[in-house]
């Protein structure tokens, strides 16, 4: 069985997200559903399932992307608060979900559902516009 993040083509990740870059621990994907405007996903390179599997530097960098794409997502839209969460269950690779909030916006004040019944997709220009924007704003 092929892992969602290890695999370059898992059909199921490229159904529902666009990769935008490698940082120093991890990769960062948008979510093709911008019901949440910014939200992506953060996995580690290596196949790990726990943070606590990471050796001290790998965690430190691992962590450290996800402080640089989180604030480079509250930077660029501009939201009220970020979810970060860590799953996995059915899905074991060591990967955060991104999830902006906007006061009185969907879902603002509750729990985000991983899969949208009703997702908000954009054009291929829309996405290749935000896409641009993280990387200019990670340098990467």
């Amino acid at each position: 069985m092929s892992c969602f993040y290890c695999d370059a083509n898992h059909e199921g990740r490229l159904a529902i997200m666009f990769k935008v870059g490698d940082m120093k621990a991890s990769t960062l994907y948008l979510f093709k559903d911008q019901a949440h405007r910014g939200r992506c996903v953060l996995a580690l390179k290596d196949h790990k399932k726990e943070l606590c599997e990471c050796g001290d530097q790998e965690r430190m960098d691992y962590c450290e992307d996800l402080a640089r794409a989180s604030g480079a997502v509250k930077k660029l839209w501009g939201c009220t608060k970020l979810n970060l969460a860590s799953f996995g269950d059915s899905n074991p690779h060591l990967h955060f979900h991104i999830v902006p909030k906007y006061e009185g916006g969907f879902e603002f004040g509750g729990n985000f559902t991983i899969t949208n019944p009703d997702p908000v997709l954009l054009t291929d220009a829309e996405y290749q516009e935000m896409i641009d924007a993280l990387k200019a704003e990670l340098g990467i």
